[in-house]
């Protein structure tokens, strides 16, 4: 067994105190991802204890309030073990602080340009970072500390808008407006004044049907709502993708399928029947499908971590044998493999495709699920660098990315997400969320992700509130059909940086 030890700030924020029990230890494996082990945690007299079975150096993960940005992930700088006790708050600060000059260097490498202010202000909060450091008295560390932490956040924000804003106009010099496929998922075909609203925000259309829906009794299908929002894109004129086809997350199977859990060949077999039916349906018109999702975090129907791997696998086999054309993709849930804190996983998210990768399966893309502020499918928040380098860790594998993102307007119950048994995570905001934190937070990972070179789609995940969701008021829609702000904020985008048509 090895373990750390950090001194906690006196008094401890109320917010970090809410928080604290989702710290971790995390390891590098062999893509450089920061990836979370089984933790041990003990709070007692201002001192956290994490221990883990592994002795060797690493990483704390905390969930850790940083004004004015609200809770996010902080990850400290390598650690080794060592009987006394770090000071949490100048390590959390030491980690993000150099996170921010790593990567600026990486990005001056390939032709960033930073301002001289940006530079000061870099210098300043290194010389205080040195003050926090240095003295002896632990109120004045821990002050100095919090200051730089919020200092070195303040910096990684602009440096991700830095390295957005210069990567647009480096793309855009060299291929004019990008073909990078922008859409929002919807079950149902959009009607009325939603279809100009979805039409002049989007370039291409995301479908995805339930299969509890499709086929609520073994062997009865019911394909009209599928089939008409499938017929209302291709007339539209807009490119699309299907999927994710089956899901693994709670309410997305039917129920007559709970009869078979923890039996693998007869859920393959009801899987990939329903899924050969769903692609020998459309292959003429859809191209592009998601074939699952979730695979690699669920922990559902009573398969373990191997047997969702072979089931994947031969999902992928099947829906190759209907068209070998196709493009088949892979949704990755929690990216940065918020679930591995549990004994009952050991499967990386990155470690997954890689996996099918190398047993033969020809993946057309890998796409990443960046869902912020809800749980259990959801990761907890991260900043725009932390969502940079999870790009640029997946971005190893050689395949291209699509992303899909979701992150709820309000709290409070959700009628038609409550069968997904998903929730608000209640202490990633500052003032709870809002369509307005919708809106800022969703603009702003679309740019990076859009901006990105290896990613070529940008999905939000649930259209309108009206319809069936995964993530409780993730819509771009209210229930009465009111746009949110972020529909605006992702047209803007796409006038901005996309083909008209794609």
């Amino acid at each position: 067994m090895g373990s750390m030890s950090f001194l906690l700030p006196n008094p401890l924020p109320s917010a970090a105190a809410a928080t604290l029990p989702e710290a971790c230890l995390a390891t590098t494996r062999g893509y450089d991802d920061q990836t979370p082990v089984p933790t041990q945690l003990s709070i007692q007299d201002d001192l956290l204890t994490v221990t883990r079975t592994q002795n060797e150096s690493g990483y704390l993960l905390v969930p850790w309030p940083v004004e004015p940005f609200g809770t996010v992930v902080v990850c400290t700088s390598t650690l080794r073990e060592r009987a006394e006790p770090y000071r949490l708050v100048v390590e959390l600060a030491r980690g993000k602080l150099n996170q921010v000059r790593m990567q600026k260097a990486e990005w001056q490498s390939i032709g960033l340009r930073t301002g001289p202010d940006f530079e000061r202000a870099l210098s300043d909060a290194t010389r205080a970072f040195g003050r926090a450091a240095l003295t002896d008295v632990p109120a004045e560390a821990d002050a100095n500390a919090t200051r730089v932490l919020e200092q070195a956040h303040g910096l990684a924000d602009r440096l991700a808008r830095d390295y957005v804003e210069q990567m647009f106009a480096t793309r855009h010099s060299t291929d004019g407006p990008l073909d990078t496929r922008l859409a929002a998922r919807h079950k149902r075909a959009p009607h009325g004044q939603a279809v100009g609203e979805y039409t002049s925000a989007f370039n291409a259309a995301s479908v995805c049907f339930r299969w509890r829906d499709v086929e609520p009794n073994e062997a009865q299908y019911d394909w009209a709502e599928a089939d008409a929002a499938v017929a209302a894109a291709v007339g539209a004129g807009l490119p699309v993708t299907i999927g994710p086809v089956i899901d693994l997350a709670p309410g997305m199977l039917p129920g007559w399928a709970a009869g078979w859990e923890s039996d693998l060949p007869a859920l393959a077999a009801f899987m990939c029947d329903y899924l050969e039916t769903a692609v020998g349906r459309s292959q003429g018109d859809v191209r592009r499908w998601i074939v699952c999702a979730g695979f690699n975090q669920a922990d559902s129907m009573g398969l373990v971590d191997d047997d969702r791997l072979r089931l994947a696998y031969r999902l992928f086999e099947a829906a190759a044998q209907v068209d070998p054309s196709l493009e088949l993709i892979l949704s990755v849930a929690q990216p940065w493999g918020d679930y591995l804190v549990g004994e009952d996983q050991t499967i990386s998210p990155i470690t997954f495709p890689d996996d099918l990768v190398r047993a033969g399966v020809r993946l057309s893309a890998v796409e990443l699920e960046l869902r912020s502020g809800t749980c259990p499918r959801g990761s907890f928040p991260r900043d725009l660098l932390d969502t940079a380098r999870i790009l640029d860790v997946f971005g190893m594998l050689g395949l291209p990315l699509e992303v899909a993102l979701s992150l709820p307007s309000a709290d409070g119950p959700d009628p038609r997400a409550a069968d997904h048994k998903q929730s608000v995570w209640k202490h990633g905001w500052r003032a709870g969320p809002t369509p307005e934190g919708q809106a800022e937070w969703g603009a702003s990972l679309a740019a990076l992700a859009l901006c990105w070179p290896q990613v070529r789609s940008v999905t939000w995940d649930n259209w309108s509130d009206a319809e069936p969701h995964l993530v409780p008021h993730g819509g771009l829609l209210e229930v009465d059909g009111l746009a949110k702000p972020l529909l605006a904020r992702l047209r803007a985008l796409r006038a901005e940086h996309l083909e008209t048509q794609r």
